[in-house]
C-alpha cells in the first residue's frame, strides 16, 4: 500500500517521489447539498469517470449539518456514507481531499447548522472549540489513511457571511483546528482553500495562516475581480492572474496549490474557456504551483437549476469540465492533457524541478500588508519611547488595497512580457533587500499615502548592499510619491507634480529595449488623482533615456555599482491597471522593463525574447524545467535560450518525451527552436546549471 502523502522540498511527496495532484472538485449533478439528495453510488460513478480521464485527485465537501445535525452529536449513518465514499476513491486510485465547513461555494451558498444560534464561527470561543472537536472526529476516523491527500479546514473563508473576521481571529481559528487535527492524525497534511484573500487582503491570506498549514492554496477567479482585471477572457492579465496569485501567496513561505479555477460555459465559449484553463495552469506551474484542482467536475443537472443556490446563480450551473451527462467539455480535455503531461514529467520532477521556481526579479510586499499596525514595525523597541498610536487607524479604518494589488499585478505582467519572472519578497524589518538581480518597485510602492500601499521609509537603506551585489532597480513615480535622498539613489529627484492635463507620452532620445531613438510610447490617461498623475523629475547624475511631453526627464537611468537604477516619471503600472485589455498585442509598455533587463544584462536561466510568450523556470539538483506559454493568437516559432552547459535537452508532451537538438545563438548561448501554437504550451527539461 502507498504511503501517506507528505511534504517534500517543494512539491508534495508520496512513496519518496514528488507528485503534482491533478483533479477536480466534485459537486454531484443534483447539487451541493448532496447528503440529502444522493448516496455513495453517485460518487462512485463520478470517481470512475475521473480515473478514466487520467485524474488522480478529487476534492469533496463535508457538510457540517449532515455530519453534526445537533451540537456535539454526529450522525453515524452519514459517517458510514463518507466511509463508503473514501473506499470508492481508494478503489479507483484517487486521492480524496475532504473539505470541512463549506461556506463560499457555488455562488452565494453558505451551508449553516441549525444550532449555530447567531454565533460567529471565527470569534465565539465555544463555537471554535466545537469546530475543533468536529474536525477531530474525522481525523480519528481516517487517521493515517493513504487515500487522503490532505485535510482542507474550510472552503473560501471567511465564508462570505462573516466579513468582519479579523487577522487575529483567522490566525487563532486556524491554529485551533490544525492543532486539534494533528493531535489525533499527525501524518495527514492540512491546508485551507482560500479565494481572493491575497488580492483582497483578506484575513485568511497566506501571510496570516500559511505558517500553520502544510501548503497554501489560491482560488483565482479574475473574472470576478473587474476592479483588478477589467479584461476579456484571454487577455494577458487574465491568463496570468493565477500565476500572479501563486507567486504572491508563495512569498509567505509555503508552496501553493491551484486549488480551484475555471470559468462558466454559461458565460464564455467552451473553447475559449479551455484555452484560458491551459494558459492559467501552465503559467502557474512555471511559477511553482504544486497541484491543479479544477472547479468543478460536472455541470448541474437542469432540474437543479430550480433550487438554491443554482436558481440564484445561473453562471454556476455550467462550471463543469464535463456536462451534466458526463461528456468531457473542452475544459475537461485540457485537464486530461495537464494530467497526461505531468505524468510524463513525473520521473524527472525531483531532479529537474524539486527545488521550485527561479525568479530573476522581486517585487516588495509592504510589511503593513503582512501584519497591519505591527508594533515591531514602528522602530520604537530599541530604546525607551513614548506611547505611539498611529492615527491612520482613525483616518482610514477601511484602507483601500486596490492600488497596491493593481501595481503588483501589472508589474508582474510587464515583467513576464519583458522576459523576467517576478517573486514577491516580504519587506524585512532590518531593511535587507532580496538577493535577486532586479528589484521592481512600482507605483504605489513609492507613494506616501496609506502605509498599506508603500514600503517603509527605511526600506531604501538596503539599496547600497543591493548595488554592491550588482543588483538593479526599477522605480515608477507619481504625483503622490516620496523617496528620501532620491538623488544619490536614482540619479534624479522629484521636482514637482506634473500638470494634470499633460499628454502621457514618452519620447525616446536613445535606443531602449524595443524602442529606437525617436519612438514614442503613449500611456493611458490617469483618473485625475495624484496617484495616477505623472511626477516631474529633475536630473542629478542620471542619463535621460526618454522625455516627457514637456521635454523634461521622463525615463532616467543611473549607474550604481555594477547595476542600474531606472526611474520613470509615470506610474506606469497604475495607468495600465485602469485600461481594459491594456496588455494587448499592440501595447509596448513592457519594453520599459525589457530595456532595463537588456542594459543590465539580466536574464532568466531559460528565456525567450517574445512578449506573447511567458517562460517560467523550475530548478532541481540536476537541472531545470522551462515552462512556456503562448498567450497570443498566432503560431509562434521561438528560440529558447538555456544555460551554456545544458545537456540531455528534452520536450515533455502528453504522449511522451521528445529529445531536442540544440543550436548556438550568435552570442554563444545554447538554444532550442520551439513551435508554439496559439494559446499553447511547451515544457523543456535539461541537465545542467539553473
Amino acid at each position: 500500500m502507498s504511503a501517506v502523502v507528505g511534504r517534500g522540498r517543494h512539491y508534495l511527496q508520496r512513496d519518496g517521489r514528488s507528485i503534482v495532484p491533478v483533479g477536480a472538485h466534485l459537486v454531484p449533478v443534483e447539487g451541493p447539498d448532496w447528503p440529502w439528495r444522493v448516496g455513495p453510488a453517485a460518487f462512485d460513478r463520478a470517481f470512475a469517470a475521473m480515473a478514466a480521464a487520467g485524474l488522480d485527485t478529487v476534492r469533496i465537501d463535508l457538510l457540517w449539518a449532515a455530519l453534526e445535525p445537533a451540537e456535539g452529536r454526529f450522525d453515524a449513518d452519514h459517517l458510514a456514507v463518507l466511509d463508503e465514499i473514501l473506499a470508492s476513491a481508494r478503489r479507483h486510485g484517487l486521492l480524496l481531499h475532504p473539505t470541512f465547513f463549506i461556506g463560499g461555494e457555488v455562488g452565494d451558498a453558505y451551508w449553516d447548522v441549525p444550532w449555530r444560534a447567531g454565533r460567529h464561527p471565527h470569534r465565539d470561543p465555544g463555537l471554535v472549540d466545537r469546530q475543533a472537536a468536529h474536525v477531530a472526529e474525522l481525523g480519528r476516523r481516517w487517521r493515517d489513511d493513504p487515500a487522503i491527500l490532505a485535510w482542507d479546514l474550510t472552503d473560501e473563508p471567511p465564508l462570505w457571511l462573516f466579513t468582519d473576521t479579523t487577522d487575529d481571529e483567522a490566525r487563532g481559528w486556524t491554529a485551533a483546528l490544525a492543532a486539534s487535527l494533528r493531535s489525533v492524525d499527525p501524518t495527514h497534511l492540512i491546508t485551507i482553500g482560500t479565494a481572493s484573500q491575497e488580492v483582497g487582503v483578506g484575513p485568511f491570506r497566506a501571510d496570516v495562516v500559511a505558517g500553520l498549514l502544510d501548503f497554501a492554496t489560491v482560488h483565482p477567479y479574475p473574472t470576478y475581480n473587474p476592479d483588478l482585471v477589467p479584461d476579456s477572457l484571454l487577455s494577458r492579465r487574465m491568463t496570468q492572474a493565477a500565476a500572479f496569485e501563486t507567486a504572491l501567496a508563495a512569498g509567505a513561505g509555503r508552496p501553493v496549490m491551484l486549488h480551484e479555477y475555471g470559468v462558466s460555459s454559461a458565460q464564455f465559449d467552451p473553447e475559449l474557456a479551455a484555452d484560458y484553463d491551459r494558459l492559467l495552469c501552465w503559467s502557474s506551474f512555471g511559477r511553482g504551483a504544486i497541484g491543479f484542482l479544477a472547479w468543478c467536475w460536472t455541470d448541474a443537472d437542469p432540474a437543479a437549476a430550480r433550487r438554491a443556490p443554482y436558481v440564484r446563480q445561473p453562471h454556476e450551473t455550467q462550471f463543469g469540465v464535463t456536462d451534466h451527462l458526463g461528456s468531457l467539455r473542452p475544459r475537461g480535455r485540457v485537464l486530461r492533457e495537464v494530467a497526461a503531461t505531468l505524468a510524463v514529467v513525473s520521473d524527472d520532477l525531483d531532479d529537474l524541478a524539486g527545488d521550485g521556481p527561479v525568479a530573476c526579479s522581486a517585487i516588495p510586499v509592504p510589511h503593513e500588508y503582512v501584519r497591519a499596525y505591527d508594533p515591531a514595525g514602528f522602530g520604537l523597541t530599541d530604546a525607551p519611547a513614548g506611547p505611539y498610536a498611529p492615527a491612520e487607524r482613525a483616518w482610514a479604518p477601511q484602507r483601500d488595497h486596490l492600488p497596491l494589488v493593481r501595481g503588483w499585478l501589472n508589474a508582474f505582467v510587464l515583467a513576464a512580457r519583458a522576459g523576467a519572472s517576478a517573486a514577491f519578497a516580504r519587506e524585512s524589518l532590518d531593511d535587507a533587500w532580496p538577493v535577486v538581480p532586479l528589484v521592481i518597485v512600482p507605483a504605489p510602492l513609492t507613494s506616501t499615502t496609506s502605509s498599506l500601499l508603500h514600503v517603509r521609509s527605511s526600506f531604501w537603506h538596503g539599496a547600497e548592499a543591493h548595488f554592491g551585489r550588482g543588483g538593479s532597480l526599477w522605480l515608477s513615480m507619481a504625483a503622490d510619491a516620496a523617496l528620501p535622498e532620491m538623488g544619490p539613489l536614482a540619479g534624479c529627484h522629484l521636482a514637482d507634480r506634473a500638470p494634470a492635463d499633460r499628454p502621457g507620452t514618452l519620447r525616446f532620445v536613445r535606443p531602449w529595449g524595443p524602442f529606437a531613438t525617436g519612438d514614442e510610447l503613449t500611456l493611458p490617461d490617469g483618473d485625475g488623482s495624484l496617484s495616477t498623475r505623472w511626477a516631474r523629475l529633475a536630473i542629478d547624475d542620471g542619463e535621460v533615456v526618454a522625455l516627457d511631453a514637456e521635454g523634461g526627464p521622463g525615463l532616467v537611468v543611473a549607474r550604481r555599482g555594477s547595476g542600474l537604477v531606472v526611474t520613470c516619471a509615470a506610474p506606469v503600472e497604475l495607468l495600465l491597471a485602469a485600461r481594459p485589455d491594456a496588455h494587448g498585442a499592440l501595447d509596448r509598455s513592457w519594453g520599459l522593463y525589457a530595456g532595463l533587463l537588456a542594459e543590465a544584462g539580466i536574464r532568466e536561466p531559460a528565456s525567450v525574447d517574445h512578449p506573447e510568450v511567458t517562460c517560467g523556470t523550475l530548478h532541481g539538483p540536476s537541472g531545470g524545467l522551462a515552462v512556456l506559454t503562448n498567450h497570443g493568437d498566432a503560431d509562434l516559432r521561438v528560440d529558447l535560450r538555456l544555460p551554456d552547459d545544458a545537456a540531455a535537452i528534452r520536450c515533455y508532451r502528453p504522449a511522451g518525451i521528445e529529445l531536442l537538438e540544440p543550436g548556438r545563438a550568435p552570442a554563444g548561448d545554447i538554444t532550442v527552436a520551439l513551435e508554439l501554437p496559439p494559446r499553447g504550451f511547451a515544457i523543456v527539461g535539461w541537465v545542467g546549471r539553473t
